[in-house]
């Protein structure tokens, strides 16, 4: 980490300035002064020796960024480095930025890892927030000749020009993925639009660039990974920022050309198509008004705040998992943008200014802030990015609840209801149970917005920009909205409640013709059944699943159970969750996977500790072996879901994540003993014969598939985890981004090797990883040998589509050229070329 010294002529000043970096940076940053001369008659000074010492005090590699306030402070900052052996002179570097204001960025910029010129430029553009508030002109950086690192000279730069082919540009989720991309470099990325520049690494400067379809951006990166940040931005941007290609985005409807509202109707924008009639639930969540308090320790302030943007961050990841398997991965992409939000180092520094030099409360520093951003998403031109001021104050208000420790109202009703909103959020919109909300109605909004993106992935029907009038609509009222145009009946009488159940019937009916091939059972062109399932995380999720032809559950995410609390759940909690899946799916299978946290997935309130490498570390069953107290009761309320209340048998499956070694596996069957013997002894009832599982997602797991086989009733290849372990490439990680690819020819022969050792020991071998939702992988699984496949509900559709144009021997043929494939280009490639 890149130490800091501050030279400065008082001895007071320089410890003060030490004092403000440290507070912000919480001492994670080696900061040493050198302030005054040692003479009591005339302390104002500067003496070499000093600084010299309190450069060696804090040097490494990394190297020592030196700033000095004015006068003979440079003078012995440059007598200091001849004192200095060679090469430590060539990492030491001089900076001509503002003393107070340089050292505060230069100390956040070290403390995110920047490397020595990352953290010289931050110093020396400390002063921009202050000039841009007065309305300044930017002032003329003199360049001071002084010794520079050869660190510094030895930086490359590099640049590409893309043009963004995505069709609402660089927006949220694709915005997401470029931030992300950057971040992963040590190298200084900017990318500029016009005359508009933005750090490639703030979510926020990225998007307010508002970079449209067809636009060409400039992307310049200074540092020495510049040329592999380069590249691998350019790689994103082929893959079209990580954006399905195919996912479209509806045209804005302007206001201006919407027909005139009727008397007793009011005109909104159809934001998602369907009808719907029922009664209002008004939903009018407030926070109270933020009181700004001076006098505050910028200390305390700052880990208040700290901790609330991390509890934020929890939920969001959470609710992103959520959506994921209720709608796909696209729209669950507005999460990871809302996390990166949250975590943008330009928002957080910004913040930080403003507790340091005001010392107001957490809650006025951090409610100015994001009131300030999301006011330069409203200020912008267009339309698409107008909207996502919303997202910003989404997050923000997130993490104010959780500062002001206040609760959102609920939205659960006893009966069927149409929300009616002011505005509706991303994460309100995503949280609902399209069972009860019948339709969504917003005074604001537009047909860009996530919450509306949300609707029309959940299938509920939704009129946006109604205006304020809904505001006066009573609780309970009966109200019509028709999604298709935007109209909303306020009082519909019999006649147009007649109008609207038809059109509403004639609309299900043509819905649900769409929907008839995905109902009907999955098999083979030769009519071989293969089982498709879907992938949940509660038993909200059934109902969703279903609609989109689910077979059943191949993988229930039990984390959700564990998440947003501060002890786990009970057994009795965790009953009711199972048995509530249970009675959604009826006689479909559910397979419950036991708890998996750890790596990416902490739980507050469970200690994992910190580990250098947590997705090699003490996650998954690991963890659940060594916590009784954790793993017990759940093995006894899946046992007891495997019953019915009503005592008849329920089609209940355990599966085990994580498994590495024989051992493991026994071990936790030992454990389910007990669970067993204990449930006898208390007269509870559970299934004698409950089907046990593994999933198959370490390396070490394949080499030992036909032992594992002998002892479980079915495997379940999980490969995302297995991809990631197999090619030693974390997922998130752009560097690595090609070989963190299921199609990787080696995580085909495992999955080969799997299924193999399956059906040598005559179990069945499933797939509940990302490649099972892939259609494109659908004839090439069927192939190696799965009998199952379990995914995300929305890819259900095309999957079953995909299976019925192969005969298992086609599939079979298909595998096997495919598996004398040399990369993961030439098996897309022969895939593609295969597609019926």
């Amino acid at each position: 980490m890149v130490g800091l010294v501050v030279v400065s002529h008082s001895a007071t000043l320089a410890q003060g300035v030490r004092e403000l970096a440290d507070q912000m940076v919480q001492g994670q940053v080696q900061i040493a002064v050198a302030g005054g001369i040692d003479d009591p008659e005339q302390p104002i000074g500067t003496d070499p020796m000093k600084v010299m010492a309190a450069i060696e005090s804090v040097f490494s590699d990394d190297g020592v960024l030196v700033l000095m306030d004015l006068g003979s402070a440079l003078l012995s900052a440059e007598m200091a480095l001849e004192f200095l052996p060679e090469e430590q002179q060539a990492k030491v570097v001089l900076c001509a930025a503002p003393l107070v204001e340089g050292t505060m960025a230069a100390a956040v910029q070290a403390m995110v890892g920047g490397n020595l010129t990352r953290v010289k430029a931050e110093a020396e553009g400390a002063l921009t927030v202050k000039v841009t508030q007065l309305n300044l002109p930017a002032p003329e950086i003199i360049n001071v000749p002084v010794a520079q690192s050869t660190v510094e000279n030895s930086e490359e730069t590099h640049e590409i020009r893309l043009e963004v082919g995505n069709k609402m540009g660089l927006h949220a989720r694709p915005a997401a993925n470029f931030v992300r991309t950057a971040n992963q470099f040590q190298s200084e990325i900017r990318v500029r639009k016009g005359e508009k520049s933005a750090n490639a690494k703030s979510i926020n400067q990225v998007a307010t660039l508002g970079v449209r379809h067809g636009e060409t951006i400039l992307i310049t990166a200074v540092g020495a990974d510049s040329h592999a940040a380069i590249e691998a931005i350019k790689q994103l941007a082929a893959e079209n920022f990580g954006e399905n290609e195919q996912v479209t985005e509806p045209e804005v409807t302007e206001m201006a050309v919407l027909p005139t509202s009727k008397e007793g109707q009011l005109q909104g924008i159809a934001a998602s198509p369907g009808i719907a009639i029922g009664p209002v639930l008004q939903y009018r969540p407030k926070l109270p008004t933020i009181v700004r308090e001076t006098g505050k320790d910028s200390r305390a302030a700052w880990q208040q705040l700290q901790t609330a943007v991390q509890t934020a961050v929890t939920e969001l990841n959470a609710i992103q998992q959520q959506t994921e398997q209720q709608v796909g991965s696209e729209e669950a992409a507005i999460f990871e943008a809302h996390q990166l939000i949250l975590q943008d180092p330009d928002l957080q520094t910004a913040v930080q200014t403003i507790l340091e030099t005001e010392q107001i409360n957490a809650e006025a520093a951090w409610h100015e802030t994001i009131e300030e951003t999301a006011e330069k998403f409203a200020a912008m031109d267009d339309p698409y990015f107008q909207a996502r001021a919303a997202d910003v104050l989404d997050v923000g208000n997130r993490v104010l609840r959780h500062l002001l420790g206040v609760q959102m109202p609920s939205l659960e009703a006893e009966r069927p209801y149409v929300l009616v909103a002011a505005d509706l959020t991303p994460s309100d919109t995503a949280q609902l149970d399209p069972a009860r909300v019948l339709a969504i109605c917003t005074e604001l909004g537009g047909a860009t917005a996530h919450s509306a993106i949300l609707a029309r992935a959940l299938g509920i029907p939704a009129v946006v920009g109604a205006g304020h009038a809904l505001a006066d609509i009573d609780e309970g009222q009966m109200v019509g909205i028709d999604g298709r145009t935007g109209q909303i009946w306020l009082t519909p009488d019999d006649e147009q409640i007649g109008e609207l159940q038809a059109a509403r019937d004639d609309w299900q009916a043509a819905q649900q013709v769409a929907k008839a091939a995905s109902q009907a059972i999955a098999h083979t062109a030769d009519d071989v059944r293969i089982e498709v399932a879907a992938n949940i995380g509660g038993p909200h999720d059934v109902d969703v699943a279903l609609s989109f032809g689910a077979e059943g559950v191949g993988l229930f995410r039990t984390e959700f159970l564990f998440l947003d609390r501060q002890e786990a759940p009970s057994e009795v909690e965790q009953l009711a969750a199972y048995r509530q899946a249970v009675a959604g799916l009826g006689a479909r299978p559910l397979i419950i996977r036991t708890l998996d946290v750890g790596g990416d997935k902490p739980l507050p309130y469970l200690d994992l500790g910190e580990e250098e490498n947590p997705f090699l570390g003490w996650r998954g069953i690991r963890f659940c072996l060594d916590k009784p107290e954790i793993f017990l009761p759940q093995l006894r309320a899946i046992l007891q879901a495997s019953v019915r209340e009503d005592g008849t048998s329920a089609n209940v499956k355990l599966m085990f994540p994580m498994i590495g070694t024989l051992a493991e596996l026994r071990r936790a069957k030992a454990m389910l003993q007990t669970a067993r013997e204990q449930l006898q002894a208390e007269g509870k009832l559970f299934a004698a014969d409950l089907a046990v599982g593994i999933m198959i997602e370490l390396p070490s797991a394949v080499a030992v598939a036909d032992a594992l086989a002998a002892e479980v009733d079915f495997f379940s290849i999980g490969t995302n985890d297995l991809t990631q372990y197999v090619m030693a490439a974390d997922r998130g990680n752009a560097n690595v981004a090609e070989l963190a690819q299921a199609f990787q020819p080696a995580v085909l022969r495992m999955i080969r090797q799997t299924a193999v050792a399956a059906k040598q020991a005559n179990i069945w071998v499933g797939m509940c990883g990302e490649l099972a939702g892939n259609p494109l992988a659908t004839p090439l699984l069927l192939g190696l040998g799965l009998t199952e496949l379990s995914m995300a509900a929305p890819s259900i559709p095309a999957v079953k589509a995909a299976l019925r144009n192969w005969t298992v021997p086609e599939a079979e043929a298909l595998a096997v050229e495919v598996l004398g494939l040399d990369s993961v280009t030439a098996v897309q490639s022969h895939l593609e070329a295969a597609q019926k």
